[in-house]
């Protein structure tokens, strides 16, 4: 063979008196020699190493002569796939789909996403766009239809710190990609792949692993935003997972899986009802101990039709709901501060607020009575150390307002509320529970020194009355306190408003007009 054929064909010809390589790489190329010729041996680009993965089926060798550059590329499987190719094709169903990320680097501002993929030979790998090619299939890439793409080489070593998938290889996709949308569903194509790890696994887990977990919701927790470092605002909402391993972690869900996925579960939670969530490449931390989050290219599937999912919801109703877990996150039990999200029911159930901290929960109820006698205190207005006392005073009777905490007194006084209600969830159950001055105020509306000359002052009953009334029968989102303090030798658990939201939803009357504590 000629220097100048070698150099238009870039291939060797197989020698039938030596074994084939690899039927899934290219043959052995090979580079031109100074005099004409192939160079020795040591420039040659030898066979690659094997994959970790199971080679595809033997229909797929090709033991013919290399087709020529204008052929068109057979559909082979994503496990025959390998950076030495020049054109391939595949045809995979999308499994994930992320949002647009931007970011700013040494070349300036960019954009990019993800896509996962799995054929029909159970071979899945991880697809990236950027820049102007975001443009060009993000709109075209959805998650659960089937695919087929070519391309010409773009095969790049995976970043397996952010990618679980069974791959050493990632697609980067560019302008010369072809992606067309299969018009019938290929029914041999699998809709998701799982490799479920059971929650007392992470113990022994290091920080970064990326996982799939399949646990029950048993608590969620309101969102909230923070301020990063970099100062971008984020959402932030908390779960708690718990499995059949007997082990319960912290999950925690950020950016937009705060609102779809993490609003769907609070308000099955609030419903009752303890949903099976599928999460798919989470990302295992050591904050408090063992924790689970959600990346940009996580997965979270609710409810989702498994054979382990029912599995784990029979377990669930019929043995785990009453059965004792070992937490692998400090603190989950109350979860410190993050307020998780409980019912009226299960302060009693789970013995809340009997340990030597507080629990902190957030109750989704309603308000079923207020207790009017004594909705609000006489306050301090004395400044103690720069800040106002708001104690409670007494009347002296010759005008003057005596208060035994500060030990000062004054010629005014200022009301402040001391609201004591009854709130009842879906649960029927009813607590007792106190407002004080800013909770109060959002029940009521009006700030307590004005329902206080309303009802002695003006005494006006009527426009009292329906001022308790109009707080009646509105759907709230109770922050609660809930701890045991005795009074009086006698101890009992106590639930204190700290924070509350009106929904602006009514609830029926007769839902509220019934219950027990």
């Amino acid at each position: 063979m000629s220097a100048q054929n070698t150099m238009h064909t870039n291939v060797v010809q197989p020698n039938p008196q030596q074994p084939l390589l690899n039927p899934y790489q290219n043959q052995r190329f090979a580079v031109p020699g100074t005099a004409g010729g192939f160079g020795p041996p040591d420039q040659s680009y030898g066979r690659p190493a094997q994959p970790s993965y199971q080679q595809p089926p033997a229909a797929y060798i090709n033991t013919g002569p290399v087709a020529k550059n204008g052929a068109p590329p057979r559909v082979i499987p994503i496990a025959a796939l390998n950076p030495f190719q020049g054109t391939w094709k595949i045809k995979a169903r999308v499994t994930a789909k992320t949002h647009v990320k931007h970011y700013i680097n040494g070349q300036g501002p960019g954009k990019l996403f993800t896509f996962d993929l799995l054929d029909a030979h159970r071979g899945e790998i991880r697809a990236k766009c950027f820049k102007e090619v975001v443009d060009q299939f993000y709109d075209l890439i959805e998650v659960g239809k089937v695919y087929l793409i070519s391309s010409r080489g773009g095969l790049k070593p995976a970043q397996k710190q952010y990618n679980p998938l069974n791959n050493d290889y990632e697609i980067s996709l560019d302008a010369r990609t072809c992606v067309e949308v299969c018009s019938d569903d290929d029914s041999s194509i699998p809709r998701q792949q799982f490799n479920f790890r059971k929650i007392s696994e992470l113990a022994n887990m290091d920080k970064g692993v990326l996982i799939d977990l399949l646990g029950v919701v048993t608590s969620v927790s309101p969102t909230f935003t923070l301020m990063r470092k970099n100062g971008v605002e984020t959402q932030k909402r908390v779960l708690e997972l718990k499995d059949m391993s007997g082990c319960s972690v912290e999950t925690t869900f950020w950016g937009n899986f705060c609102d779809a996925e993490g609003q769907q579960l609070q308000l099955l939670c609030d419903s009752g009802s303890n949903p099976i969530l599928v999460l798919k490449s989470g990302l295992v931390g050591d904050f408090k101990g063992r924790s689970v989050s959600t990346i940009n290219s996580s997965v979270l599937q609710i409810n989702l039709d498994l054979p382990e999912a029912e599995s784990l919801r029979q377990w669930y109703i019929t043995e785990g709901k009453d059965a004792a877990f070992t937490s692998l996150s400090v603190g989950m039990s109350s979860m410190g501060r993050t307020d998780v999200r409980k019912t009226v029911a299960q302060i009693k159930d789970e013995d809340l607020g009997r340990s030597e901290k507080p629990d902190w929960i957030t109750v989704m109820g309603a308000i079923w009575s207020i207790k009017t006698e004594t909705f609000c205190y006489p306050a301090c207005t004395a400044e103690v150390n720069g800040t106002r006392c708001t104690k409670k005073v007494i009347n002296n009777g010759d005008g003057m307002w005596q208060c035994d905490s500060c030990g000062q007194s004054s010629q005014n006084c200022e009301y402040r509320y001391m609201l004591q209600c009854h709130i009842q969830d879906h649960t029927g159950i009813i607590t007792f529970a106190t407002a004080f001055q800013e909770a109060g105020e959002v029940i009521i509306g009006l700030p307590a020194q004005d329902l206080f000359r309303i009802k002695h002052e003006d005494q006006d009953e009527i426009k009292f009355a329906d001022i308790i009334q109009q707080a009646r029968y509105q759907q709230y989102l109770f922050k609660l306190r809930v701890k045991e303090e005795t009074y009086n030798d006698e101890t009992r658990v106590k639930c204190n408003i700290v924070k509350v939201q009106k929904l602006g939803r009514h609830v029926k009357r007769e839902s509220l007009s019934s219950g027990s504590n």
